[in-house]
């Protein structure tokens, strides 16, 4: 269950032991799981790192198991703090090598490089062209909140095009695109048209990649009127591919909502625990075909595979 976290099959199994048999030494968690005193107590120091068990105010030298719901709590809460900072690093990274690419740039050769498009209406054309020329997919990083209505109405227009022919187009924004109607409205029409669309916290700069081939990024993260650089070639379009991907799995679909209703946070709160879904639906009270059709719901807003990457993905998007 907590394999994600950074927990192995061993630390699981001591911390399940404790949370069932409370009374249980080293030893004789030792002799249940086979294993030896030396293993128990270092997954005991890990668990007390992580905050899974604490020294108990009965008997100071024991330690007793935290709530299985509020360890996991602080867990995913920990991986989620670790996660922002990761996306912030993978910003800065990425407007570095935007600036980088900015001083060197080179015109396009049969091997690929970086051309330079003064102002945003030599960008605009661009856009257009990759937009007909596009074959597979259109990546798109959309981060600055709301955006303009020119700058939607754009949008529309070549996302269009490339979908009319079969093109796959993937955009993810900033959650606070949730808020504002023009924009969410845009995000809704492109997953209506076949698109997806998806929210992070945080991004890295604008970013356009087209079939993998070619990609358009500004020459300054923090005036994007300046214009853009437009790569070619493999070398650079595989690191910010790459980057697409990685954030992607980090994001959260449109679906109908950011946030659970009361009901969905408190089911989620108990399959996340490891509970069935006749467990949590007596405690809701609610039929299990309820809390089974509620559970589906929310994995597919979540974009999850499993029950748990559903419980992991919400605690990071702060839904639990």
């Amino acid at each position: 269950m907590f394999a994600t976290l950074g927990l192995e099959t061993t630390d699981e199994a001591v911390y399940r032991e404790m949370v069932e048999s409370p009374a249980l030494g080293v030893e004789e968690i030792a002799a249940r799981l086979a294993t030896s005193s030396d293993r128990v107590r270092a997954c005991l120091d890990k668990l007390f790192e992580l905050r899974l068990i604490q020294e108990s105010f009965e008997a100071p030298g024991r330690f007793v198991a935290v709530e299985p719901a509020v360890g996991l709590q602080q867990l995913l809460a920990r991986q989620h703090d670790e996660l922002i900072e990761r996306q912030r690093q993978i910003a800065a990274s990425h407007a570095s090598f935007v600036r980088m690419l900015a001083h060197t740039g080179t015109r396009p050769s049969d091997g690929g490089g970086v051309e330079r498009l003064e102002g945003m209406d030599a960008v605009q054309r661009r856009l257009q062209e990759l937009a007909r020329e596009a074959v597979r997919e259109v990546l798109t990083f959309m981060p600055g909140g709301p955006q303009s209505a020119a700058a939607l109405r754009a949008a529309r227009l070549n996302d269009g095009h490339a979908m009319d022919r079969g093109v796959t187009i993937r955009t993810i924004g900033l959650d606070g695109i949730r808020e504002d109607a023009a924009t969410l409205d845009y995000a809704r029409w492109l997953t209506d048209q076949g698109g997806e669309f998806r929210t992070a916290a945080s991004l890295p700069p604008r970013m356009v990649v087209v079939d993998g081939a070619s990609a358009l990024i500004p020459i300054d993260p923090d005036d994007t009127r300046k214009g853009a650089l437009y790569l070619s070639g493999p070398a650079l379009l595989a690191p910010l591919t790459a980057l697409f991907d990685q954030t992607w799995e980090r994001s959260a679909p449109l679906g109908s909502g950011p946030a659970l209703s009361g009901h969905e946070r408190a089911l989620l709160s108990y399959i996340a625990q490891g509970h069935t879904d006749e467990f949590a639906a007596r405690q809701l009270h609610i039929s299990p075909r309820t809390a089974r059709r509620t559970m589906a719901s929310i994995m597919d807003r979540l974009g999850a595979r499993s029950r748990f990457e559903a419980g992991l993905k919400a605690a990071r998007l702060s839904w639990l």
